[in-house]
């Protein structure tokens, strides 16, 4: 009884903290490191927002990318990864967005986006 007990309290505790406790430390270069430049699956830029397509594996979050104001200049952004994603789960589709306001482009000008993406409709738009 006292062994059903435990595996019942670890299956708990497991669940309860996900993919937060994946943290892996490992020597693996195939793990992204911090603030790496990434290839979007793809991106739209419509009335004053980008939306990024990139692939998750069950721990893709808002906050696992930043989106940093590249050339004011040219009015340009980059994406960057800022925290990897090793869940390990089926890899599927997401979409995050972001408004121009708040990273700092100026809503007259088109829109640039650095990054390398695998299929793409069009590089610069309003």
């Amino acid at each position: 009884m006292k062994v059903l007990k435990l595996i019942s309290y670890c299956f708990v505790v497991v669940g309860l903290t996900g993919c937060n406790s994946m943290n892996v430390v490992s020597d693996d270069s195939s793990l992204k490191s911090s603030s790496e430049v990434v290839t979007l699956a793809d991106y739209s830029l419509n009335n004053g927002f980008i939306t990024i397509k990139t692939t998750s594996y069950g721990c893709t979050f808002i906050n696992s990318y930043e989106v940093a104001l590249a050339s004011k200049r040219d009015n340009a952004i980059e994406v960057l990864q800022t925290q990897p994603d090793v869940c390990g789960m089926k890899p599927r589709s997401v979409s995050l967005q972001y408004s121009y306001k708040h990273l700092g482009l100026d809503m007259d000008k088109s829109v640039q986006v650095k990054n390398p993406v695998r299929s793409h409709q069009s590089t610069a738009m309003n």
